[in-house]
């Protein structure tokens, strides 16, 4: 038998996990349709749906920043999605409907990010592996 510690640090970023997983649920939903290693990462407090492509190879999507730890999401603005190579310290938006603050937000449907997003993954793990 195993015994397995689990530190209160592991243990509210399961709980912070949990949470995005529950208010993006959606948004995770729908990329999953169109592709797999769909999760969630925290840099700082902030907060990104990711898919991971490689070891240091991965999409990360929110919206003007990062996403909102509640349920109204005109404070996205639209959707950015963007590939983050840490390999070659460079990124490239793949997909972007965000508007500026003070302006109406941008194209918040789930099924342009997805399918965009879906191609994309798909053709790059068509390239690389």
């Amino acid at each position: 038998m195993t015994l397995t510690y689990l530190s209160a640090v592991h243990l509210l970023r399961r709980a912070d996990e949990d949470q995005a997983r529950a208010l993006y649920a959606d948004v995770i939903e729908a990329l999953e349709q169109h592709c797999t290693d769909v999760g969630v990462d925290f840099c700082g407090n902030e907060l990104n749906i990711t898919i991971q492509l490689a070891e240091e190879q991965y999409v990360a999507i929110a919206g003007r920043y990062s996403l909102p730890w509640n349920t109204d999401r005109s404070e996205l603005g639209g959707w950015m999605a963007v590939h983050i190579d840490d390999v070659h310290g460079r990124h490239k938006v793949i997909y972007d409907t965000t508007t500026p603050e003070g302006v109406p937000p941008g194209d918040l449907a789930l099924e342009p990010l997805a399918e965009e997003v879906g191609a994309y993954v798909t053709g790059w793990h068509a390239e690389h592996d």
